[in-house]
């Protein structure tokens, strides 16, 4: 039997139709679907993985974060556990009736380990299966590496998979090994430091402070650009403007100086402009600007990110699974050039059949000939449509990721698209104005890449010695300059490419990290205090985890491996000295590091100014607001309270009352908004429990969105109660639902019902 293993139970399922000509038969072992079928060259089987196999994991002895010698945790040994156990027994039960094995999982450094990690839970059930000898002694299964057949494919498409299994090639142990040493150095460094950190901070169980090799650095981005808005010092400035009047319409110009640093010359431009103005200059320009370059990964996130508005992370989910549904390739590339083996005419046809994508058919009249980017490897293609397929066929985000790729491909065929501007110069008295306008001439790829294209801004014909008077009186507008602006996520992709930061496979989940860490919020993120506490902390103690420049040094060490010029052993003893001396020098300035953390979380305590002291002129005596904060309680438990409260006279007019329940220490909480976007009455909140989707909470009780909560509630539990009768009526029971051992299942609280009552989280137990 020919045993086919894949990454995911979606991809066996496909391959198992293409090659059997859908006569492919589903079962299970252990839970876990595989596929089988027989044709000439004999019986078949494929199989799914759930990702990963196994996991990297220090040996007993380490768990105990308090006693354990953080030196001794750097060196200590790195074993494999199972991810998921029932696939391990899955595969090794398979394995014993296989002759041949074929690793059909992704065409990447993940997918390559995954394929080994499979590899050697076959061979242990089946060491004849490739010849090898069984386990050394060591007990590593593979004490050689012996040639085993990969399918490396694209797309799961009819050809594209064909192609794969028409010309296999050989498992690639060097690339295998990169992946591994990646999870190993990920698992040091975050263990060590994240430990290191939590002890300096006194933080521990779910409170504790996680830190990444890849995730620090990030966040170092983020809070610089942060740095950098603070420190701006707002300066005014003034810009002066007048109307002038035109048989075509009236329009508005801007004074030729951009902006007045000193009112006084605002002042006098607007005392100097005299009706009517001539026309003195009018010049035109054609502008042409290329068609876009094809999608690798980051450039995809991006696109997603700024004109779908949907966060790198969720976009790569979509984009994932329209890859296994088989309607994109894969969307983990680096790649902007498309092979030449790509059929392109064939889809380009089909796709223009589609009334939403018929703006390209005219491309069809001409050769095909794609745009180029400058990165052009062989692994993958750069992401494209598989097949053709109508966007109402799809649902909500997936339909709008599906439909960006189609457009962006087929841009990558089209023309140039060309723009006119139009500059006049007007001179009214002794002073100079300006009117730009912009039009587009020919769409070009614009006319299917509809996101690239903006509003026409025309002006009047004007012509040069034309006289026009004022309308009214000129004006002068007053303004500040503005910080830079923060960092969009699509954006801090490509710093992260370009700083060396990750991979095209990490990049988003290492953002949305932080997220889940609470050490940013918003969209484009910004940092918490206790964000940019952390990275002041290393940045001062330990500069090493603040920049990138280790991280990418790791990184480039990781692709010397996969290019078989370096061992795993070599990168993992380098970067383990590399930590021994980080961890020292944090060792070193943990009391110091530890306050200016702590400094941080306290200030994250502070949910926004209090609206009722503010109402009752209630304040500081430096002047400054009272504020709600977060107050701990004992047994995990944890509310809201104002600065103003007098503990000792709260019934004076003096002290503020305002309090109410928070979600407990099981609950993650971080400012959303001072002041709530919905009621503008209390701060909202975003509130994470250890499992499920963020949700929102505003502090207001009476809230639209609360309201709204509410009542979602109340239909769920009247939902509830109606199944418990018709269960009854039936004779089944009172409706609770029982385990399978008998006992009753307790009902996972609404978050409603956890912010009446907080969770006591395991530390607080």
């Amino acid at each position: 039997m020919r045993l086919i293993v894949t990454e995911k139970n979606n991809s066996a399922k496909k391959i198992a139709e293409i090659l059997s000509g859908g006569a492919a038969k589903a079962d299970a072992v252990y839970k876990v679907p595989y596929y089988t079928w027989s044709d000439s060259d004999g019986d078949h089987m494929a199989i799914g993985l759930k990702g990963h196999v196994m996991s990297p994991a220090f040996t007993e002895g380490y768990s105990n974060w308090q006693q354990t010698d953080l030196h001794e945790l750097i060196d200590a040994e790195i074993i494999k556990e199972p991810t998921d156990k029932n696939v391990v027994k899955a595969i090794k039960k398979v394995a014993k009736d296989a002759d041949e094995v074929v690793i059909a999982t992704d065409y990447d450094r993940e997918g390559e380990l995954i394929g080994l990690e499979a590899l050697e839970a076959i061979i242990e059930a089946n060491p004849q299966v490739v010849g090898a000898g069984g386990a050394s002694s060591d007990g590593d299964a593979l004490a050689t590496q012996p040639r085993i057949e990969r399918a490396r494919y694209s797309a799961l498409t009819k050809q594209e998979i064909e192609r794969a299994f028409g010309s296999l090639d050989d498992l690639s142990y060097d690339l295998a090994h990169a992946g591994a040493a990646r999870q190993d150095i990920d698992l040091i460094w975050g263990a060590t430091l994240t430990r290191a950190v939590s002890l300096a901070t006194r933080r521990f169980g779910s409170n504790f402070l996680s830190v990444g090799r890849v995730q620090s650095p990030t966040l170092g981005l983020i809070v610089e650009r942060e740095l950098e808005r603070r420190a701006h010092v707002p300066k005014p400035y003034w810009e002066v403007f007048a109307r002038f009047e035109h048989p075509d319409g009236a329009f508005e110009a801007h004074h030729a100086t951009d902006k007045f640093w000193e009112k006084a010359e605002a002042d006098a431009a607007l005392a100097g402009t005299k009706s009517p103005g001539l026309v003195k200059e009018v010049s035109s320009r054609r502008n042409s600007r290329r068609p876009p370059t094809p999608y690798n990964t980051t450039a995809f996130t991006t696109d997603a990110s700024s004109r779908l508005g949907i966060t790198p992370s969720r976009a790569m989910r979509l984009a994932e699974d329209l890859y296994m549904d088989g309607f994109i390739s894969y969307p983990r590339t680096d790649n902007t050039v498309y092979p030449q083996s790509l059929n392109t005419k064939e889809l380009v046809r089909s796709l223009v059949r589609i009334p939403e994508f018929s703006a390209a058919a005219s491309l069809l009249d001409g050769d095909l000939t794609p745009s180029r980017g400058k990165k052009e490897t062989t692994d993958h293609p750069p992401i494209y449509p598989t097949q053709a397929l109508h966007p109402n066929a799809l649902d909500g985000p997936k339909a709008r990721v599906y439909e960006l790729v189609v457009r962006r491909f087929l841009a990558t065929f089209s023309p140039p698209m060309i723009t006119e501007s139009t500059r006049a110069d007007i001179e009214a008295g002794s002073e100079s104005y300006f009117v730009r306008g912009s039009v587009v001439i020919d769409p070009g790829y614009a006319a299917i890449y509809t996101y690239a294209r903006s509003a026409d801004e025309e002006i009047p014909k004007l012509e040069e010695g034309q006289s026009l008077e004022i309308d009214g009186d000129p004006w002068m507008v007053d303004k500040e300059t503005q910080p830079p602006l923060r960092i969009s996520q699509g954006r801090l992709i490509e710093l992260m490419e370009e700083r060396g930061l990750g991979t095209k496979a990490t990049r988003a989940d290492i953002i949305q990290k932080l997220y889940d860490r609470g050490y940013v919020f918003g969209n484009p993120p910004e940092p918490s205090e206790t964000g940019i506490a952390m990275y002041r902390a290393f940045h001062d103690y330990v500069p090493r985890m603040a920049t990138p420049e280790m991280t990418a040094e790791l990184e480039s060490d990781m692709d010397q491996i996969a290019a078989g010029k370096t061992t795993k052993d070599e990168v993992l003893r380098i970067s383990r000295e590399m930590l021994h001396t980080t961890t020292t020098e944090l060792e070193e300035k943990r009391e110091d590091l530890a306050k200016q953390i702590w400094s941080g979380m306290d200030e994250d305590k502070f949910l926004g100014p209090c609206k009722v002291c503010e109402e009752a002129g209630r304040k500081h005596e430096d002047g400054s607001p009272n504020r709600l904060r977060i107050i701990e309680l004992k047994g995990g438990k944890r509310m809201y309270g104002c600065e103003g409260w007098d503990r000792d006279n709260p019934d004076s007019p003096d002290s503020c009352p305002v309090s109410g329940p928070l979600p407990g220490r099981g609950y993650d909480l971080w400012r959303l908004e001072e002041r709530c976007s919905i009621c503008g009455e209390m701060p909202r909140l975003t509130v994470k429990g250890f499992r499920g989707r963020p949700w929102k909470l505003c502090l207001n009780d009476d809230c639209p969105s609360m309201v709204e909560m509410r009542q979602k509630r109340e239909e769920r539990k009247r939902a509830q109660e109606a199944r418990k009768a018709a269960a009854g009526a039936d004779g089944s029971g009172d409706g609770a639902a029982p385990t399978g051992n008998g006992r009753r299942r307790r009902r996972k609280p609404s978050p409603q019902t956890a912010r009446r009552k907080p969770a006591r989280s395991k530390s607080a137990k």
